[in-house]
């Protein structure tokens, strides 16, 4: 799936909803989210018989659980027909390696950062940790921003990516 059609797709359903908040997106879309104790796990997005449900870790932060539940609603926007046939779940979430996850990643990053507030402290010559806590995301999300803006064209750093993220 190109990268365009997924910002687009997600700054579509921003703007539909007036919101880009996934959990006011998650309401307004019908999908249940709820927080439990699954384990290692970050997040599930389950699809079963017309009904759409986000399972959130119980052991994440606020900022964290905002990510996580954009990154699954990223799964529903994109990837609902693979979910009829298996539950998508979430151990790493930001995986950069799979294509799925990535996608989802993707999606979330377009949802939750908004393209002037990240080139502006970008272009302040800010570090990934400082733009990070600045719009209260985490770092690989930052990284994966910057390179989406620089495959469309901005002169910006191009961040690396942390083998460890989000592990407990």
């Amino acid at each position: 799936m190109a990268v365009d059609y997924i910002e687009e797709k997600a700054k579509a359903l921003a703007k539909k909803f007036y919101t880009s908040d996934p959990f006011e997106l998650c309401e307004c879309l019908g999908i249940t989210v709820q927080t439990d104790d699954i384990g290692s796990l970050k997040g599930m997005y389950v699809y079963i018989k017309r009904n759409r449900y986000i399972v959130l870790s119980d052991r994440l932060d606020k900022n964290m659980r905002k990510i996580v539940c954009a990154h699954e609603l990223g799964h529903d926007q994109l990837h609902r027909e693979q979910a009829k046939y298996s539950f998508i779940h979430d151990s790493e979430v930001i995986d950069l390696t799979d294509r799925t996850e990535l996608e989802a990643n993707t999606f979330a990053t377009a949802l939750l950062i908004d393209d002037e507030e990240f080139l502006d402290l970008a272009r302040e010559g800010e570090n990934v940790e400082h733009i990070a806590r600045k719009l209260n995301t985490d770092p690989n999300l930052v990284i994966l921003k910057s390179r989406m803006l620089r495959n469309r064209g901005y002169r910006i750093t191009a961040f690396e990516h942390k083998a460890d993220f989000l592990k407990y």
